[in-house]
């Protein structure tokens, strides 16, 4: 996966970013050679899986217009294409909160079908979503996500929407999921999201370790909802996976699902700037600055100043792959969920724990544990009911 900021800005203010206000103002953009560059640098290392995920994420894409875009992917599958070998099969996946779609982005959508993947960011029914996901007067966006949303079923754009979990939809979980029962048949997937920052996310998105039963029926309410959603059928992306991870732990050899999900070079971040981070899909670079004591946090280096050859041939990598492999050894010895983690708490463990080798923090506990109970305990309970 590579994951592109083409612009820090966006036309929105939801509460809940993880981008400071200030830098949703910026506007400006990924320079078009910049990305050409990094693509190139990252086949002839010859990093490219056979299939690859190019993600426009971190700032609203659909703030910048579609030509731009045109440009970028005509590049990218140009140099792809380019030299000797098969070439990767690659989607653009972009995520937007659906609130700038229009005609002209739908006919974009439609023109790049064939290799593009659509996200929608929107939490639910109107009383849900407004109250964090407003723009920069402080008005709620529903009416134009909703807008866009409509748009994209109009033109059989299909799409997957992803709904942040906040204390309200903990409280209303039915109307949250039949908001996006209703929109079943354009939806491909939904994704309801935790958000990480438990801590300091406030009384509306912050949880504790005390949550965990509040959560515990979230989770069982949504099965159930799921499950008995007559005639309809939407695809709950917390639920497959979580259940393929128990599948997958019982096999001869199971997936190591926690290593995989962070290993160096599997995602690959870059911001509009030139800043490159890795083992976390969208990771700042600003984030945890003085860990490796030079103010740049889990960045590699910039991409205009250095290659990515150099990058990864530098101590700070090594330094990082040994504190991420100290905290995926601890969580091997202690966690009975090990199997089933999905990783992507080791950074978590640090920061709420205060070193790598820690163990369990409350995001393990509130997002693996609980849901894989739930999921676990659901399906048992449907298996043992008569045929």
């Amino acid at each position: 996966m590579i994951v592109l900021q083409g612009t820090p800005l966006c036309n929105l203010n939801c509460t809940y970013c993880d981008l400071s206000p200030a830098s949703r103002k910026l506007s400006h953009r990924m320079p078009i050679p910049m990305i050409g560059e990094l693509f190139s640098q990252i086949k002839q290392l010859e990093l490219l899986a056979d299939e690859v995920s190019i993600v426009w994420h971190s700032g609203e894409p659909l703030s910048m217009p579609p030509e731009y875009y045109d440009e970028a992917i005509d590049l990218v599958l140009a140099l792809n294409n380019d030299g000797a070998g098969t070439p990767a099969r690659i989607t653009f996946d972009f995520q937007t909160n659906a609130t700038l779609i229009d005609h002209e982005w739908c006919e974009f959508f439609q023109r790049h079908r064939d290799h593009l993947r659509l996200g929608v960011s929107c939490d639910g029914p109107r009383e849900l979503h407004d109250p964090l996901r407003v723009n920069w007067s402080g008005r709620g966006s529903h009416t134009q996500a909703v807008r866009g949303m409509d748009l994209l079923a109009e033109r059989g754009i299909e799409f997957n929407a992803i709904a942040v979990v906040t204390a309200e939809t903990l409280a209303q979980p039915q109307e949250f999921f039949d908001f996006f029962l209703a929109r079943a048949d354009d939806l491909t997937d939904f994704h309801f999201n935790i958000l990480a920052n438990h801590a300091d996310g406030g009384p509306q998105i912050g949880y504790s370790r005390n949550d965990t039963r509040k959560y515990a029926e979230f989770y069982r309410t949504m099965l159930s909802l799921a499950q008995s959603a007559k005639g309809r059928n939407l695809p709950v992306r917390n639920f497959s996976q979580t259940l393929g991870r128990i599948r997958a732990a019982t096999a001869p050899q199971p997936t190591e699902f926690l290593r995989a999900g962070t290993a160096p070079l599997r995602q690959l971040n870059c911001d509009a700037r030139g800043e490159i981070t890795t083992f976390y899909a969208g990771l700042k670079a600003e984030f945890l600055a003085d860990l490796y004591g030079d103010g740049k946090g889990l960045s590699l280096g910039n991409i205009e100043e250095q290659t990515l050859a150099e990058m990864l041939g530098g101590h700070k990598l090594e330094r990082m792959m040994d504190d991420f492999g100290k905290s995926h050894r601890h969580c091997a010895q202690t966690c009975d969920y090990y199997a089933m983690c999905p990783g992507g708490f080791e950074l978590t463990q640090l920061v709420e724990n205060g070193a790598f080798a820690s163990g369990e923090t409350t995001e393990c506990v509130i997002h693996v544990k609980t849901l894989t109970d739930a999921v676990a305990t659901f399906v048992s309970a449907q298996l043992r009911q008569p045929a």
